[in-house]
């Protein structure tokens, strides 16, 4: 179960990249990271502390937030991989990414799928991230640990310690 609903992100987080339709399904996968980075410590329920338990459920809001972002990023790259870089649409005419016009002779071409991907790195860290299990958990988890570091269980230990 996630630890945040779609009224909370709205309205505390203020958060407006997540769809309403889509905040459950990626609000309860961010909420289960959460879990593995608090090794547990948040599946009895949200500290009784009312701002512990707010900075828990705005962890939730990023991490939702980059989760979405990833989602498409990777849809994106799919739809980019199937369509090969460009497309042929109705009427022989090609579409894609735009590398370069000239004017004489009418001459576009368009960038390819290796141009497109190392342009989106450049631009974007949730691109970088996406497909790469590593980057993905490290984008993650800065967005998690943002609002985690120094908050507290209702026993006293930090959500974010390793130790026992």
């Amino acid at each position: 179960m996630a630890y945040a609903d779609f009224e909370f992100y709205a309205t505390t987080y203020h958060g407006n990249i997540v769809p309403e339709a889509d905040f459950p399904r990626i609000a309860d996968r961010a909420s289960d990271f959460l879990d593995v980075i608090t090794f547990g410590r948040l599946v009895d329920g949200l500290p009784s502390d009312e701002r512990a338990a707010t900075k828990v459920q705005k962890a939730v809001c990023a991490v939702s937030d980059k989760l979405y972002e990833l989602e498409l990023a990777e849809k994106q790259a799919n739809a980019a991989a199937q369509a090969g870089g460009s497309s042929e649409t109705s009427g022989g005419a090609t579409s894609g990414i735009i590398s370069s016009r000239s004017a004489g002779s009418e001459s576009i071409s368009y960038a390819s799928l290796s141009d497109t991907a190392s342009g989106a790195k450049n631009w974007s860290a949730v691109y970088q991230a996406a497909g790469d299990e590593t980057l993905t958990n490290n984008l993650l988890y800065s967005a998690a640990r943002l609002y985690l570091t120094g908050v507290k269980d209702d026993k006293g230990v930090l959500l974010l310690y390793a130790g026992l």
